[in-house]
Order: C-alpha cells, then sequence, then structure tokens
C-alpha cells in the first residue's frame, strides 16, 4: 500500500491541495492519508491517480491558484461592477479547469475524467481519439491560464463552452467542501459568492447548461446547394468560432429564420430550469420532461396517467387536439400567465395595467420566480409577450375544434398543447 502522506509532501503539497486534485473533500483526503485502504473505491482510485500524477512532477505545484499574492491579485480583479463572477468563484473555475486536466494520465489509459459530462452522441463520435481528447485537455489549460491572467472566460467556440459548463459543475460540487479563501490568502469575497446560476448566465451562451446534443442535431446536413456537409455541432468542429455554429443551429441553414427544432431544444431548456413553476401547473404531479426533437416538441408527463405535448409549429399548421382540450386550454393558458410573460405583461394583458383591479394589485406585490425568461427570449427572438390562439369551442363547451389551442408568439412559431392518456 502506497504511502500517501509521504507522496503528497515530497511533491510540496498540502493536504487542501491535494484534495482539489483528486477532486475530494480535505476531510476525506485525510481518511485517505491515515488508511487508504478504508476508503472507497472510488475514492482510492481518486487517491492513486493523484498520487500517479504528482509522481511524474515531484515539486511542481500544479494548482494556478496556489501561487503567492500577485496571482491572487488578479483573482481579485473579478467581480467588478456587479459581475456575477467574483473573485473566489474565478480561483474556484481556474483550480477546475486546470486540475481536471491534472487528473488524466497522458496516456489516457483510462476515459478521461475531463470527457465525464460530454452528452452522449459527442462520447459516441470521439470514443477513443486520442488526438481529441489532447486538444480539449489543451482547451481547459488554456481557460485556466486566460482566468489566472484576469480575463473573463466568455466561450469563443463549443470546445470553450464544454469547458466552462464543466468547470462550473466541478466548482458548484465542491465550493462547500473547499472554497477558496480556505487556502488564498488576500483573496477577497462578494456578497454574491456561490451564485453559479448568475455566472452560467452572464459568460455562457448556453446559460441553461451545455446542451445534451441529440443525433438531429449533431447530424450531417444538407445545405441549399444541395452537398452534405458535417454540422457545425459535430465535435470534430468544436473549434471553429462559437457564433457560427449557434447561427447554424438557430437557422437551420435558412438565415433569417429561427428553426422550430431550436425553439423546441431551448424551450425544453427553460422549463427544466422552471420545474417549481411548471410542477405548480401541474399541482405537483409532474414527474418527468423529455424532449422529442425529431418531432419538435417537449412532453410534460403527470403521473396521474397523461402527457401534455408542446409542439413548436407555424401558426397555420394544423396540429389536431387529442383528449381533453379543456386540460390543454387550461394548461396553455397557465404557461402564458406564470411561465412566458412577465408581470407587466399579464397586467397590460388583462386591464391594460389600470393600476386598480385585483390583477395590477397581485401583480405589482408578487415576486416573478421565472429563471432565464431573458435568456429563452434572446435564444429565439421570441420577445414579444405571447398570446393564446384557436381556443375555438374550448373556452365554450371544451370539446375543441380541428386545431389544438396555441400560444402564439409571433407569425412564425407557435406552441401547440395536446393532452395524450398513457396507455
Amino acid at each position: 500500500m502506497q504511502d500517501v502522506k509521504a507522496i503528497r509532501e515530497d511533491a510540496g503539497l498540502t493536504q487542501a491541495e491535494a484534495a482539489r486534485l483528486a477532486r475530494i473533500s480535505v476531510a476525506t483526503w485525510r481518511r485517505a492519508e491515515d488508511d487508504l485502504s478504508m476508503v472507497s473505491a472510488k475514492t482510492r482510485a481518486a487517491v492513486e491517480r493523484t498520487l500517479k500524477t504528482v509522481k511524474r512532477r515531484p515539486q511542481e505545484k500544479v494548482s494556478e491558484a496556489a501561487r503567492p499574492a500577485e496571482h491572487v491579485r488578479r483573482l481579485n480583479t473579478f467581480g467588478m461592477e456587479g459581475s456575477a463572477l467574483t473573485p473566489a468563484m474565478a480561483a474556484q473555475l481556474l483550480v477546475s479547469s486546470d486540475q481536471l486536466v491534472g487528473l488524466d494520465a497522458a496516456d489516457w489509459e483510462e476515459q478521461p475524467a475531463i470527457l465525464d459530462e460530454l452528452p452522449d452522441t459527442v462520447w459516441f463520435r470521439v470514443h477513443g481519439n486520442h488526438a481529441w481528447y489532447k486538444k480539449l485537455a489543451d482547451t481547459f489549460k488554456d481557460v485556466a491560464k486566460r482566468i489566472g491572467a484576469g480575463t473573463r472566460p466568455y466561450p469563443r467556440t463549443l470546445a470553450e463552452e464544454y469547458v466552462l459548463h464543466t468547470a462550473l459543475g466541478e466548482g458548484r460540487e465542491t465550493w462547500d467542501d473547499m472554497p477558496p479563501w480556505e487556502y488564498l490568502e488576500g483573496l477577497e469575497r462578494r456578497d454574491n459568492d456561490g451564485d453559479w446560476d448568475g455566472v452560467a448566465a452572464e459568460l455562457s451562451r448556453f446559460p441553461f447548461g451545455f446542451p445534451e446534443l441529440t443525433e438531429d442535431e449533431i447530424a450531417d446536413h444538407v445545405g441549399e446547394d444541395g452537398r452534405v456537409r458535417l454540422s457545425r455541432l459535430h465535435p470534430y468542429r468544436w473549434w471553429e468560432p462559437l457564433d457560427l455554429a449557434l447561427e447554424e443551429w438557430r437557422t437551420a441553414g435558412r438565415p433569417g429564420t429561427v428553426s422550430q427544432e431550436f425553439v423546441a431544444r431551448a424551450l425544453f431548456d427553460f422549463i427544466r430550469n422552471n420545474l417549481d413553476v411548471v410542477d405548480e401547473i401541474f399541482e405537483a404531479d409532474l414527474y418527468g420532461v423529455d424532449l422529442d426533437a425529431a418531432r419538435k416538441a417537449v412532453l410534460l408527463r403527470d403521473a396521474t396517467g397523461f402527457t401534455a405535448v408542446c409542439t413548436v409549429a407555424h401558426p397555420d399548421a394544423v396540429v389536431p387536439p387529442r383528449d381533453n382540450p379543456f386540460q390543454a386550454f387550461v394548461y396553455a393558458s397557465a404557461f402564458i400567465e406564470y411561465l412566458f410573460r412577465t408581470r407587466e405583461e399579464q397586467r397590460m394583458a388583462e386591464c391594460g395595467a389600470c393600476g386598480e383591479c385585483e390583477e395590477c394589485d397581485l401583480g405589482w406585490s408578487a415576486t416573478d420566480d421565472v429563471v432565464g425568461r431573458d435568456v429563452w427570449r434572446r435564444l429565439t427572438g421570441l420577445g414579444a409577450s405571447p398570446t393564446l390562439i384557436d381556443v375555438g369551442d374550448s373556452e365554450n363547451n371544451f370539446q375543441g375544434g380541428k386545431q389544438a389551442v396555441g400560444i402564439r408568439f409571433d407569425d412564425s412559431v407557435a406552441i401547440r398543447l395536446t393532452i395524450v392518456r398513457n396507455d
């Protein structure tokens, strides 16, 4: 059995630095030093991997954040003018980005930790591609260097977006175990330390999280000239300009429009980040949310035996009502009021914001609990207050007509809501 303490000390690492490398708490590292055989197999593997790494570079301090005051002063430049990225959170991102790479052996004998958050569709395409692994590892190191230099790590490519979100997840997970001010003397603290959602919203073009790319989204596509092209979302193209990838994804190769597939994807992420609001609409019976990318639909599964299907379509496209049109009408109305509209827009729709009625009293006093509505609107370009369409007979006898009730955002996009009983 290896002498964990002796190897750590030979490498010039503190227990806190070694624990950060192993992605475990300081208390767990101490238990491993006392008796490595008494910790879990997962922890033992993490410790042994860390020891193997530091043996190869015995006197090198791996963590950029462990360097002296000059580095801390650069970190303290973050968090100015209300920025969500505080000095401590910048340090956390730096350490996470740098040390996720430090965990991995140079020969890539095992699955590198930097690949743990890859969507399955991406992993399938890069599995065993060591050159791709190396390029991604270099991107992790580059992001760490930018943060260490005092530069906000705004992603410029899909690869950097992935690095940012992986580091955000790691930083969020380890924040309470070992906050940076415990090992960085002179690091300034801010009132908004720990607001990881705020950091994601400030830095990322995917503030709801790195997208779980589907086969349809990542597959080759046929351009207007009839030629087959590799999607810009394909991992081999992750180092091309991010704006080009997003534009292709958002417009599906048709400049000036927003694709229904992209709106469905954004809707899925928007709903997942507001499950508390949606679950309240479903009277606490919501148990699952899925994306059907092929049908441009989001499926909201209710524990009482039905699924509410939100289908993105052109307002003129016919989407027939299914079971219980009245229930679809109720949910569509609630989505508009509690999810898609701001309080001010709801007051304007109800009474013209008269300032005297019950709706206005509620609107002025109620808190808007929706997360990321502005992001949803910016991503999709659907900035106008939505309206309910094709209520038809639903509002009168609730039998429904030939068209499902819809939520209209503009002349090209509506969300049709249908109810389907689960057999």
